[in-house]
């Protein structure tokens, strides 16, 4: 914490200024004196000059210079001077009554004005002795009670009234710059998390910008949190925290689930700061946070997009205390950094795998395309030079190439597909689908050059939608079964009255659970072994992408296989109905 008792003071400069300012005041009476000298006074005259210079001189010396001594002194001066002469009727002050009242105000206030500590006892105690002053010069020089107590009442209450004044002046000077000092320490916060945030890419940043936070606030502990799953639920784990004097959480208490904490994950759901007080939430709630010693905590959401990625907050363990909104701000600010930061990260993550991605889609569709190439180069070289080859023969060479030529146009047509739904140009034109009439088509085609039983099980089912993309859909995943799933292969159908579902299954070992989101991402391959056929890895993904565009869904269940779902022909026409 940043010491903020300077301001607390009152400056030495403003003591020198005050000593430098009485001796000049002193020099001019003196020189006032000696223009119009009498003889009862010059002495008194010179002789306080020569006493209050060398004062002066002394004072303006010391390192801490204190303008209070030498004003008390004047103070005490005057009062005694102008008692003695009320009493034996003499003139031996240069001062006059009046110049004397005056001067006895003038130096209580800045007496009270000057005192560093103390300041309204001070006051105080001048009022009641300029009050005692007034009393005794009153008696002894013959005053009215009203004219004595006239006096009084201007003197105690405008010495009163002016320290008062001094005092709230230098309240608000204090309070002005605590504000600016805790705002200052602010700034400087945010900028070293920002500065942390945008520099630095590794874990450590997060780090940094939580030590940083710490310095910004008279919390005992900051922490940022990032949203986790926990014992199989939505929860949170901290990821980076700054304590002072030792605050901080236990290593059990540093992750959680969210249904533990209701209040706070509601409100940061909603995306508004949460201010946590334990005496103010249920019992079975409070429990939570009491266990970790905590008193009162805000917590402000970080968002990622529109997802909430995590929170960031400021804990007090040792008193309870009321959090400004400039600390909360600060905490927003600080969230929206980090918020960029982790946005960051997802970014070059992302472009990463991107690359990867692109350079595995190359290395694997220069094998794919060049295989079929091959093939029909090879064989329409040998049908061209036609040596030795006999008429069967010559048929066989044509089939393959015809075959292989049918493969490598379905390979260019799905990267074409995935291109143009990449970039939304992909259409649809949904139609009555004769379901089991496009499966055959496609599998007739497909059991050329394969020696694997495929079977189709069903009678007439109509679907809506596009005719093309069906049949892509269907080749991608029977042609997926026939290059990874066992020897036998049926696809079936299920009918209700909204929906249409093409069940694909084999006898192979079929997909791993973990695997089962995987497939369906573009360029991911579900097995490299050497000994199966090599994929594009983006069949799967465009048939996913189709039969969403389709108002579908396509997914592997484990106990089934792929599952293709389509709306119903009477689903179908009542939504083009509508549309329409």
């Amino acid at each position: 914490m940043v010491e903020i008792g300077s301001v607390n003071a009152v400056p030495r400069d403003l003591h020198r200024r005050a000593i430098w300012l009485f001796f000049a005041v002193i020099t001019l009476l003196v020189i006032v004196e000696l223009l119009e000298p009498r003889a009862d006074t010059v002495w008194s005259a010179w002789g306080s000059f020569a006493v209050y210079a060398v004062w002066c001189f002394q004072a303006l010396r010391s390192k801490r210079p204190n303008a209070v001594p030498i004003f008390v002194g004047s103070l005490v001066y005057l009062c005694v001077f102008s008692v003695v002469e009320s009493a034996a009727g003499l003139q031996i002050n240069p001062f006059d009554h009046t110049a004397t009242y005056g001067a006895v105000l003038i130096l209580s206030t800045l007496v009270g004005a000057m005192v560093e500590r103390h300041r309204m006892r001070w006051a105080l105690g001048l009022s009641i002795g300029v009050g005692v002053w007034i009393t005794v010069i009153g008696l002894v020089s013959g005053l009215s009670t009203g004219a004595m107590f006239t006096r009084w009442i201007i003197g105690v209450a405008g010495v009163l009234v002016a320290v008062w004044m001094v005092e709230r002046l230098t309240y608000n000077l204090r309070e002005a710059a605590r504000i600016h000092e805790r705002a200052r320490r602010l700034n400087d916060a945010i900028a070293a998390c920002s500065e942390s945030l945008l520099v630095h890419s590794d874990r450590f940043a997060i780090h940094e910008a939580a030590r940083a936070l710490i310095q910004a606030t008279d919390a005992d502990y900051v922490f940022i949190a990032r949203s986790a799953t926990v014992d199989g639920e939505p929860g949170w784990e901290i990821v980076a925290e700054a304590s002072r004097s030792g605050a901080g959480l236990d290593p059990g208490l540093r992750r959680g689930r969210n249904a533990d904490i209701p209040t706070t994950t509601k409100a940061l759901h909603a995306g508004k700061p949460v201010i946590i007080r334990p005496n103010e939430l249920p019992p079975e709630e409070a429990a939570q946070y009491e266990g970790e010693g905590m008193i009162t905590e805000v917590v402000v959401p970080i968002y990622v997009g529109r997802e909430l990625r995590g929170s960031i907050g400021f804990i007090q363990y040792t008193d309870d205390r009321d959090w400004t909104d400039d600390e909360v701000k600060t905490l927003q600010r600080a969230s929206d950094m980090i918020a960029a930061y982790w946005e960051r990260l997802d970014t070059a993550e992302q472009l990463r795998a991107s690359n990867e991605s692109k350079d595995r889609l190359l290395s694997s569709v220069s094998h794919e395309i060049r295989t079929p190439l091959t093939a029909i180069v090879g064989l329409s070289e040998a049908i061209v030079d036609g040596s030795g080859l006999a008429e069967d023969e010559v048929a066989e060479l044509m089939s393959i190439i015809a075959r292989q030529s049918r493969e490598l146009s379905e390979l260019v047509e799905d990267l074409l597909v995935a291109s143009r739904a990449g970039f939304g140009n992909l259409s649809i034109r949904p139609e009555p689908v004769d379901l089991i009439g496009q499966v055959r088509r496609v599998v007739e085609g497909l059991r050329q050059g394969s020696c694997k039983n495929i079977q189709v099980i069903g009678d007439e089912v109509w679907a809506w939608a596009d005719p093309l993309r069906v049949r892509q859909i269907i080749r991608n995943l029977v042609s997926n079964a026939i290059k990874y799933g066992g020897e036998n292969i049926t696809v079936t159908f299920q009918v209700d009255p909204s929906t249409v579902q093409l069940v694909v299954a084999d006898d192979g070992p079929g997909v791993r659970a973990e695997e089962a989101e995987l497939i369906f991402q573009r360029y991911y391959r579900s097995s490299d072994s050497p000994t199966l056929p090599g994929s594009v890895g983006i069949g799967l993904a465009v048939s996913r992408q189709l039969a969403e565009l389709m108002s579908g869904t396509l997914r592997y269940v484990p106990s089934e296989g792929f599952v293709l779902t389509l709306p119903s022909l009477a689903a179908g026409e009542r939504a083009a109905t509508l549309l329409a």
